[in-house]
């Protein structure tokens, strides 16, 4: 019976390091994927643990940023284990879910930390990643790259590379 309570224990360790390691790997790839100019956007992904607790700490996201799991059979059996959010207060630009006028985008005084991957002027009032044409704006993440990323197949690779790299304890 003790065997049997053991190798209980070891799935539910399995599990939890299977779904940390899923989490690391797409919180990294939301990260890569986003746009990044002072790089507090790409800082500021959270990792929610479905029975309480949050992960924190910055790009490159590793184990550590993320919470453990109680390791019982209810936790187990949980479809969803991590709700995984970004918690910087300007979310809703860098996610290009809000329409912003164009006088809000300024240049900080410094150039962005990642790469610049469009250059155009911004229209009146439109999302974060809308530039073309000629003009001095730039982006550092293409228009929509959230969406992209959750249906273009990104996040799913993420989700199996996390698996694949999941280690025992």
């Amino acid at each position: 019976m003790a065997a049997l309570k053991e190798l209980e224990r070891d799935a539910y360790k399995w599990i939890n390091n299977i779904s940390r390691s899923a989490a690391k790997e797409i919180m990294n790839g939301l990260a890569d994927a986003g746009p990044a100019w002072s790089g507090e956007f790409r800082d500021s992904w959270v990792a929610f643990a479905a029975s309480g607790g949050a992960g924190s700490g910055s790009y490159p996201y590793t184990l550590s940023d993320i919470p453990q799991l109680p390791l019982t059979k209810r936790e187990a059996a949980r479809k969803v284990k991590f709700t995984i959010e970004n918690v910087a207060p300007h979310k809703l630009i860098a996610l290009d879910l809000a329409d912003v006028p164009r006088e809000e985008f300024r240049y900080p005084g410094f150039p962005p930390v990642g790469d610049v991957v469009a250059r155009g002027t911004r229209p009146a009032t439109g999302k974060r990643g809308d530039v073309s044409g000629s003009g001095n704006s730039r982006s550092t993440a293409p228009l929509n790259w959230y969406p992209l990323f959750v249906r273009g197949g990104k996040m799913q690779k993420a989700l199996e590379r996390g698996v694949r790299l999941a280690r025992p304890e």
